[in-house]
């Protein structure tokens, strides 16, 4: 059974992921089928798996609940690792009452931060008054998920403290992992104060698994561009640490002893170096290898991987969904799989080439469910990369780390310039990424389907084939959304701002309605935080580009408000936008906006119609030559998905009369309700000319504002509407045919 141990590891992983999800299932039940007809020795112990593992997964989910209760109160709690500093933000996992809670603290003055710096090492009990409250769950599509993510944490609750009061605070005796945490602190701090902050940021990485310290365009490149393993820390790190420190014990004592103090120092690494998936995998990995290495059996390297991943399952079967875990056993079981044929190319380059190859076959399916594009300079710059990290800067960081001697140190630098410059050029300046969306789980399955066949092609020596077949594959995935019969209309929750997509059947066109936008706030150098939300940035286009959209046939900017363009920037840098429209009013800025972009602008006034893909469009306000501002915002009318639709901007009482006694009969089925459901708009003459049947605000939560207005809620319900908000419910997407859709709101 050499090497068989893969199967079961696999029905462990597909059972725990079906206990949520319908499509793991189907994918369960094929395996098992697959082994019943393919491999029947190994069918009836892999069912076996599988049912303990999905058993298991449901114990421990239904486990997996608080004992807290939210609201006001003083609680004691315990810092069980260094929080994390970002300029006036402090957060990290803290302990209350037994029970692992984040903790989330904005600090008041430069003087408090640098105190509680100083001060909250893990250990560090402090009584503190605050509130206990729910994290919030996705709200809009194919976002990340804050609350599953803490919940998978076994985190269930945020703790947001009025005040940290060193006073309150007592340093009691830290636990054996809480003393390891400080090292690994102290580990890092002193990078930081011998290196430089870019050349800092990659020796943590490298050393430590801490991203703290880089630059936020630098880690967005690496990740596009694939290179993103590199700094985590895996397989390649541990083995080079392990062989160094073998070589070293055995000068001092037997075999038998360096192979025992190996195995328990391993662990203590693992939680020095973050304790994040692939390095939980590399070191459990070699603590299989090195036990039955000192019992002087051998191990097949499946075996050693595959026993792996069933420990990790049972100490944490939620990192099933981890992407780190499901890319490192991805690609290394790819690359054990595929040895056999990288150890017969003789040329360095050429395995070098093909190595990257299969790590990016391998890794292909997932990154195109979790990320929705793929880089074309991927494998060429991992050939690059891979060696000169593997070789020359995770050696060379190790060494500057243990002894800063200027030379090693200057040298560092200028190679993590060096690199940081080439990735900059292929992902900022010269990136070349294929937007291929979120694949539908058929789509996925196929992807699967192509990259095992690609595989098993190259082994019979026909790669080209097998790369077709992955091409044909992505080729599908690329033309799906144009074989879609389905339209959407989805007003994405981008807090206190607008931002609607429309999308016509088979991809006839797509229109993006404002963007929102974040306000700019000038903020003391102390208080600026690394990677500030971004709600271009974090939230529409991660929507656009898991969709697939790569192009944009109209961007209608209403009005120059930031809530409505602050985001245009970051849409336009990453999506293809045919023409920009605009009011009159806004012309002028949006003009100076889009110049860098070379991005058409016109303004649009009242009259100008379109049709496109069996739906009519038609601009209502304003006039032309209107200069106000949001009364002078664009109104657009539509006819799709078997309804009216109006997008009333922000327009308020005297454009509302305007609207009216322009057009006495217009009438809405969904009313895209004005500037966020103002008292300023929504007035009674003009619901009882429109008569809305649903009504859709777009509102921040716990906005300043008080939006919308009581008063208008109240009007909305006099008419009869069903209202819709994105602060309550999320993202609302209306999913339509020809003649008739659904709405469907993120949180009914």
């Amino acid at each position: 059974m050499r090497g068989q141990t893969v199967y079961l590891a696999a029905a462990a992983l597909l059972a725990v992921a079906a206990s949520p999800s319908p499509t793991a299932w189907c994918f369960l039940i094929v395996y098992l089928l697959l082994l019943f007809i393919r491999r029947p020795p190994v069918f009836l112990p892999a069912f076996l798996t599988a049912l303990f593992f999905f058993a298991y997964f449901l114990i421990v989910d239904h486990d997996n609940e608080t004992s807290l209760s939210g609201g006001r109160r003083t609680l004691n709690v315990r810092f069980t690792a260094p929080p994390a500093f970002d300029g006036d933000r402090m957060q990290g996992v803290v302990e209350i009452n037994g029970e692992r809670v984040q903790l989330r603290y904005v600090m008041r003055t430069r003087a408090e931060k640098e105190a509680l710096q100083a001060y909250l090492t893990p250990g560090t009990v402090c009584r503190i008054l605050g509130a206990l409250e729910r994290p919030q769950s996705a709200s809009n599509p194919y976002a990340f998920d804050y609350h599953r993510y803490l919940r998978f944490q076994r985190v269930h609750w945020l703790f947001l403290p009025e005040s940290v009061d060193r006073s309150a605070c007592a340093r009691a005796r830290p636990t054996v992992a809480e003393r390891l945490l400080s090292l690994r602190e102290a580990g890092v701090r002193r990078i930081e104060a011998h290196l430089p902050p870019e050349a800092a940021g990659i020796a943590a990485a490298l050393i430590y698994g801490e991203r703290r310290q880089l630059d936020e365009e630098v880690l967005a490149g690496y990740q596009q561009l694939g290179l993103i393993h590199l700094l985590a820390i895996s397989g390649g790190h541990v083995t080079l640490l392990v062989s160094a420190a073998f070589a070293l014990a055995i000068r001092f004592m037997t075999r038998e002893v360096a192979v025992l103090a190996l195995l328990a120092l391993l662990p203590v690494y693992a939680v020095l170096a973050g304790a994040s998936p692939s390095v939980l995998r590399a070191c459990a990995t070699g603590m299989i290898v090195l036990a039955v290495g000192w019992k002087k059996g051998t191990i097949h390297p499946l075996d050693a991987l595959s026993w792996t991943a069933l420990v990790l399952l049972v100490f944490d079967p939620y990192m099933v969904w981890d992407v780190g875990f499901q890319l490192s056993f991805a690609v290394t079981f790819a690359l054990l799989v595929h040895f056999p044929a990288l150890s017969a190319v003789r040329s360095l380059g050429g395995r070098l080439l093909q190595t990257a190859l299969v790590a990016q076959l391998a890794a292909l399916p997932l990154l195109l469910y979790h990320f929705y594009e793929i880089s074309v300079w991927s494998v060429v710059l991992n050939v690059l990369f891979v060696p000169l990290y593997s070789w020359i800067l995770l050696p060379l960081a190790l060494l500057v780390a243990a002894v800063p001697f200027a030379p090693f140190v200057w040298l560092f630098c200028r190679l993590v310039a060096f690199t940081n410059a080439i990735v900059r050029f292929f992902s900022a300046d010269h990136g070349l990424t294929l937007v291929l969306g979120r694949p539908s789980p058929w789509c996925l399955a196929l992807c699967v389907a192509a990259v095992a066949a690609a595989f098993l092609l190259w082994e019979r020596g026909r790669l080209q084939r097998g790369l077709a077949a992955v091409a044909a594959a992505l080729a599908v995935q690329f033309a799906a959304p144009y074989m879609n019969a389905n339209g959407e209309v989805t007003v994405l929750d981008v807090g206190q701002g607008d931002c609607t997509v429309i999308e016509l059947p088979g991809r006839k066109a797509v229109y993006l309605l404002d963007t929102g936008g974040t306000l700019d706030i000038a903020r003391e150098p102390w208080r600026k935080r690394s990677r500030p939300f971004s709600v271009g940035r974090d939230v529409v286009v991660p929507f656009l580009k898991a969709k697939g959209i790569r192009t944009i046939d109209k961007l209608i900017l209403t009005h120059d408000d930031a809530d409505h363009i602050g985001a245009a920037p970051d849409v336009l840098r990453a999506v293809r936008v045919k023409e920009i429209v605009t009011s009159p009013h806004a012309l002028p800025t949006v003009r100076q906006m889009a110049r860098p972009f070379s991005v058409p602008v016109a303004a649009a006034s009242r009259g100008q119609r379109w049709q496109e893909g069996g739906a009519a469009f038609a601009i209502l306000h304003p006039e032309a030559g209107n200069r106000e501002d949001n009364n002078g915002s664009l109104v657009l009318f539509a006819r799709l998905g078997g309804l009216t639709w109006l997008f009333a901007a922000d327009i308020e009482k005297e454009a509302e009369q305007d609207l009216v006694r322009a057009y006495p009969h217009l009438r809405a089925d969904v009313l895209k309700v004005a500037h966020h459901g103002s008292a300023t708009s929504t007035t009674e003459p003009f619901l009882w000319t429109v008569k809305p049947r649903v009504a859709l605000i777009s509102v921040g939560r716990h906005n300043r504002y008080g939006h919308p207005a009581r008063e208008v809620l109240v009007r909305l319900k006099q008419q009869g509407a069903i209202i819709w908000r994105t602060d309550q419910n999320g993202a609302i997407r209306y999913v339509y045919s020809e003649k008739s859709g659904t709405f469907q709101p993120m949180k009914p």
